[in-house]
């Protein structure tokens, strides 16, 4: 899945605001100090929300992505800020462009659940440097919120029709776990941004049926179709007005962990 249709609206269908990816980078730099000359790898870029602002530390950064649309994106940024990346189009279940040994940092948000976990913990033990990061990014919701619920209902429908919608929390777990009994020492989650937000039941189904897949799947237009049929049939029940605005709180999560001085 390339997500090149969603590249020109991406940023306003599920960005984060401007100020959050700001704090973000910032909380970044807390965890790996980022001077000039540190090296910065980054899978499945998209836009370059936070990207953008971790530039601005002059460091050598490379990110990379499948979608040219989504690079075309973040290249327009860097040449707007008169800033320097290296921005590279290939698949994170391939070999990443990058040298053994030669990472401080890899960061990656919203993206790794879209890679073989046994491919990325190999790359990672190949490209990190000893001593070396890996953070993962993650937009958190409320449990009882708009958004989430119907995400859960999504997945349960999709379930219901033979469909498994990959899990980024399952995903990062098994790769951090794989991470750590190779030695890796995992910190304990940071929230680096919290945000107020409005979002309707209605929203959720236009931007499902507006974008490629669901639930980083790859379906039959049919199934979808019947999928999101099933899933505005249940908001309806649920809420009434699908149109209805609910205000809700969402917050910016990193997951770090560091490779072994060896």
């Amino acid at each position: 899945m390339l997500y090149n249709d969603q590249a020109p609206n991406y940023d306003d269908r599920a960005g984060i605001p401007e100020e959050a990816a700001l704090d973000v980078a910032m909380m970044i730099e807390t965890i790996v100090p980022l001077t000039p000359g540190t090296t910065v790898l980054e899978p499945g870029v998209g836009t370059g929300l936070i990207t953008i602002h971790l530039l601005e530390d002059a460091v050598e950064y490379t990110g990379f992505d499948r979608s040219p649309e989504m690079l075309a994106v973040v290249r327009a940024k860097v040449e707007q800020a008169g800033l320097r990346a290296r921005l590279v189009v290939a698949d994170g279940n391939e070999r990443w462009p990058a040298d053994d040994r030669s990472i401080d940092l890899v960061f990656c948000a919203r993206a790794l659940h879209h890679m073989a976990a046994e491919h990325v913990v190999a790359e990672l033990e190949r490209v990190l440097r000893p001593g070396g990061s890996l953070i993962v990014g993650k937009v958190r919701r409320p449990k009882d919120s708009v958004k989430s619920e119907m995400r859960r209902q999504m997945r349960r429908t999709l379930r219901e029709h033979g469909f498994d919608a990959r899990s980024h929390d399952d995903h990062t777990a098994r790769v951090f776990e794989a991470l750590v009994a190779r030695g890796a020492f995992a910190a304990e989650p940071s929230v680096a941004s919290r945000w107020l937000t409005v979002h309707s039941p209605a929203e959720s189904i236009a931007s499902w049926r507006g974008k490629e897949g669901l639930g980083a799947l790859v379906l039959p237009d049919d199934v979808k179709s019947a999928v999101l049929d099933e899933v505005e049939r249940w908001a309806r029940g649920r809420y009434g007005d699908i149109d209805l605005e609910i205000v809700q709180e969402e917050l910016f999560e990193l997951h770090a962990i560091r490779t072994r001085h060896q």
